[in-house]
């Protein structure tokens, strides 16, 4: 067991009144086979279970916040860092009255993760080193978050949700759930494995469709899309070792947002690594 997250509020307060902790916990098992298939075909496969233990959003009992310092008792739930992608829910249970002008105002909420996470990893390569030095590898991962639950997930969601007709009214004002459980990526690279030597190079390509809710955003990849999940596209990598000890790598990522409005982004990035 791993702690993802630790929410010790009380971190250098010295104020009478403390916050409750609510401490989260990622559970996982892993295994896997090597695969000799020929002299220069080899195959790695892979399969993982995770439980992100407590990361998901818990309503709160009803209460009336009357400043922002009032803390509702399931406002640890809320996740302490984030990315973007994952579906939100209401923490506050905050009941209407005057104070808050029958809920129109001074709605002092937090916003916690709408799904539970225990996502199913399957992960395989084939590595074919005919043309050695240089290597091909075929890649790919398939995830589904084996906790999610659309219908529940639907009713609380705040985000990932579709257009909304000019007809809609009711408990469609949000427009449609479209949030996703499954990840899955595929790619192909060419060239040395390492760049330990000078003249070594490297191309890849790869495509991969990451659904909102298919893993925690926080711990996903932060180039791809910006970060986070609820985005699909494409990668192309490219390196070259100028000496044993110094190299370059150039890197595309070209994401669009798969649920809510449409959002694009296109990244380059440029390295240069030396070691010593």
């Amino acid at each position: 067991a791993f702690p993802i997250f630790n929410t010790d509020l009380n971190f250098s307060s010295n104020q009478p009144s403390k916050f409750d902790s609510t401490d989260k916990y990622l559970f996982g098992i892993q295994g896997g086979a090597d695969i000799k298939l020929t002299d220069t075909l080899k195959l790695k496969l892979g399969v993982a279970y995770y439980d992100f233990d407590k990361v998901q959003g818990e309503l709160s009992e009803p209460f009336i916040p009357l400043n922002s310092s009032d803390a509702g008792n399931t406002d640890g739930t809320r996740p302490s860092f984030a990315q973007y992608g994952n579906t939100y829910r209401p923490l506050r249970q905050i009941i209407p009255d005057a104070t808050n002008n029958y809920g129109t105002s001074n709605q002092y909420q937090y916003f916690g993760l709408a799904s539970k996470f225990t996502p199913l990893v399957i992960s395989g390569k084939l590595d074919y080193t005919g043309f050695d030095p240089a290597q091909i590898t075929l890649y790919g991962e398939y995830i589904k978050n084996t906790s999610f639950d659309r219908d529940a997930i639907n009713s609380v969601a705040v985000n990932n949700r579709g257009p909304v007709n000019a007809d809609s009214s009711g408990a469609d004002r949000l427009g449609k759930f479209e949030g996703d459980d499954t990840a899955w990526m595929t790619g192909v690279k060419f060239g040395k494995t390492a760049m330990a030597q000078r003249g070594d190079w490297m191309l890849g390509m790869n495509y991969r469709w990451i659904g909102s809710d298919a893993v925690v955003d926080g711990f996903n990849d932060s180039d791809f899309g910006l970060g986070g999940t609820n985005m699909k596209g494409f990668a192309i990598t490219g390196g070259y070792s100028i000496t044993p000890n110094a190299s370059v790598s150039v890197q595309w990522f070209s994401a669009d947002q798969i649920a809510g409005p449409p959002l694009k982004s296109d990244i380059l990035m440029l390295d240069f690594k030396i070691k010593f």
